[in-house]
Order: C-alpha cells, then structure tokens, then sequence
C-alpha cells in the first residue's frame, strides 16, 4: 500500500508546493467546518466563541456544522473542494476543514489541502501514532494538524455486572457469554455497535477482525473470517440486537444511555453524555474499559484548504484550536483524547481505559484511495449481516475488491 501512496503524494507536492501568493499571508474572516457539535454543552461551539471574543474583529470565525453522518461529511467537504478547485477566497470556501483521520490522504492527494510546517504547530510534541495520519508516509510533508485522537472504549453497565458478580469482557468469547446470558437475565439487550451501512461498520468489523487476529489487507484469511463471523453470529443469535444493523454512534447511545443495553462499543465522546443525569438513565451505573481487542484509530486533523484566501488566519486558529489549554478544556469536557502527548502524564485528565486504547490503537488502511476501499467494505460486510452463509464467498470476493480499489480501480 505504501508503494501506491509515496509516489501519488510525492508527485502531489512537485505539483502543488507551498503556496506563495498572498493567501499564505492573508487574514480575514474564515469559516470552520466539523461534524455537529454533540459533546455537552456544545464544547466545539463555545471554542469558537472563545476565539471571537479574543480575536481581531477582522479574523472572526464562522462555524458549520456538518451532516451528522461521518460519509454525508466527507461528501460535503469533498463537493464543496471540487467545486472551488480553481478558486481563491470567496465566501463559499470552507477555509479550515475537521477531516477524519482517514481522509487526510485522499483529500491531500486530491490538491485540496495546503502544505503546512510541523514545527508551526507543535507536531512534535503530538502523539506520533496521530501525527502519522496528517503526513505522506515517508514523514516528510504535513498536511493537517492532529486536534483529537480517539479510541473506541467498551462501555457497560457496571450495577448489572456487579449484581452478577463477573468483571467486564477482556476477550470475544467473554463478551458473548456475558451478552447472551447475563444480559437476557436482566432483561436487557447484549450488546449495541455501529453496524450501519457508513463508516462506523468499516470500523466496526476492522475490531472485531483485528480481535480474532486477523488483518484488513487480508479479508480472506481464516482469521479475518472468523473475526467478521463473530459479528455475524452475534446478530443471528440475539445478543446483537437486528436493530443495530442500522446504528450509528448516536442511536447506540440512545439506546444505552436509556438502559436497555448490557455492553456498548462506542468513542469516548459518550461519557459525558452518559455521566449527565438529565440525560441519561444508567448515569452513576455504568463504567467503560479497552475493547476485547485493538480499537480502530479514530480522530480528526484540522487541515487549511487550499481555496481559503485568509491562510495566515486559518493556521492561528488551527494553533489556537490544538493548543494545550484547548485540548486540556475539551478532554476535561467533552470527553475527547488529546493529540499532545504530555497531556496524558496529567493525573485525572484522560481516563486510564482510554489512555490504553488509544495508545494500542491500529489504522485503518490509509490510501489515497481510502474512499473505495471502505465503500466496498461496507457493502460487503452489511450482505454478511444479511446473509449469514455468505461469509467465506463474500469475505474471498472482498479481497479481491479492495485489491482493485487501492489500485484505482
């Protein structure tokens, strides 16, 4: 996979170099986009408020919120750039973009992205494994700015487990015992996942595979098989509800912040929602620890896109954005992961379960092609939920899909 990433992104920066026109030093109003704003209280909202009421009145920001699906994201972003391919400023441009760890190099290799200098912004004293997702492969060209990590936690009802006196999962084979035993005796269902058609599935599977052993680049293996077959038997026998063929991060969380769930895959984002007791049902009875296996790498960079006009003003908010102070306030917060790695030394500030899972996180197949690659995992892994007997036909086709896929194809 390295093979074809190097020399697109290589030729990507012979092409399109640092830019040298006024932009790079321009200052204006900017607009900021991310996904929307579900952390209590609004924290993404209230960053961009601190920024305006200390800002030049010349450089304020306008935030957007974009669709609350991580693929109806990507698509408007992506649109958005196309569309402004040959244009400069205008108020139409999305100057700084929250882009997910995984798109940082299909946006790159597309000339959607400005070039930017590691030692502006710090990227030293970030946690390498987020720096690697915003830079070519070889390290040596940065093209967005780590502003959250992420790791998936396994969240649980910790009064449930006590009364039955078990400890939480630490393998597969405990989580399906516990879901499809304890669970039913309490009247609850096992175990609620992101298992719809988008992103979240990709990721979803990607755990369970790695769990069993298996590899992404191999989806025909017998591990990995056994590792999407998990899943699989976990929604023919019930203690995966059916509903969760159509759940996202939000809808799983509904459903356990209501109490009707044992065990929730989910981001650290849920914690604070959970822990709110005008929100949530189970605050004071639940608990989080690592998954049963690595977690996918998940996160967002800030990248400065390359139709913004006012640069200089979209890398100042980006410092600000990723600053200490920032990712200390949205940790204590909002639940997020900081990406400055001396934050994780601070007693209290991030959570032992996710200091854990994010450090044994793994990523996800970057390519350039990254976009053809998990729509054909996903589809492919949503017939497998369909069609539980499909596995090794589908799994063996797969391979041979992202095969093309990461070729271009």
């Amino acid at each position: 996979m390295i093979r074809v990433l190097v020399p697109l992104l290589v030729l990507l920066t012979a092409c399109t170099p640092l830019v040298e026109d006024d932009a790079a030093d321009g200052t204006g109003p900017i607009t900021f986009v991310d996904g929307p704003d579900t952390t209590a209280n609004g924290q993404v909202r209230e960053l961009v408020e601190r920024w305006n009421a200390q800002a030049d009145r010349r450089e304020k920001v306008v935030f957007v919120e974009m669709p609350d699906t991580t693929d109806g994201h990507r698509a408007q972003l992506t649109a958005r750039a196309q569309d402004l391919e040959d244009v400069r400023g205008g108020p139409d441009c999305y100057d700084v973009m929250a882009v997910d760890v995984v798109w940082t190099a299909p946006f790159a290799a597309a000339g959607h992205l400005v070039e930017l200098d590691p030692d502006e912004f710090g990227a030293d004293r970030m946690l390498p494994q987020a720096v690697e997702t915003a830079k070519t492969p070889d390290g040596e060209h940065l093209w967005a700015v780590p502003w959250r990590s992420d790791a998936g936690l396994l969240f649980y009802r910790e009064d449930v487990l006590d009364d039955a006196q078990v400890e939480p999962p630490t393998t597969w084979a405990e989580l399906r015992w516990q879901a499809s035993t304890i669970a039913e005796r309490y009247d609850l269902k096992g175990y609620v996942a992101q298992l719809g058609r988008y992103e979240g599935l990709t990721v979803n599977a990607a755990e369970a595979i790695w769990a069993h052993e298996g590899d992404l680049r191999h989806p025909d293996s017998p591990q990995a098989k056994e590792g999407v077959r998990a899943l699989v038997d976990g929604v023919a026998q019930g203690w995966i509800p059916r509903e969760a063929l159509e759940y996202n991060e939000n809808t799983s969380l509904t459903e356990f912040m209501d109490g009707r769930a044992l065990f929730m895959r989910n981001w650290p984002f849920a914690g604070p929602r959970l822990a709110d007791p005008e929100r949530s049902k189970v605050a004071g009875n639940w608990a989080a620890v690592p998954l049963p296996g690595p977690s996918a790498l998940g996160g967002w960079n800030l990248a400065v896109s390359r139709c913004s006009a006012h640069q200089a003003t979209a890398r100042r908010f980006i410092q600000f954005a990723t600053g200490v102070e920032n990712q200390r306030r949205l940790a204590e917060r909002a639940g997020f992961a900081p990406t400055i790695e001396f934050l994780y030394d601070e007693p209290g500030l991030v959570p032992p379960e996710l200091h854990e899972s994010v450090l044994g996180a793994r990523a996800r197949r970057p390519s350039p092609h990254y976009d053809a690659l998990t729509s054909a995992m996903q589809e492919s892994l949503h017939h497998v939920l369909e069609e539980p007997d499909s596995v090794d036909e589908s799994m063996d086709q797969l391979a041979e899909d992202l095969t093309r896929a990461e070729q271009g194809r």
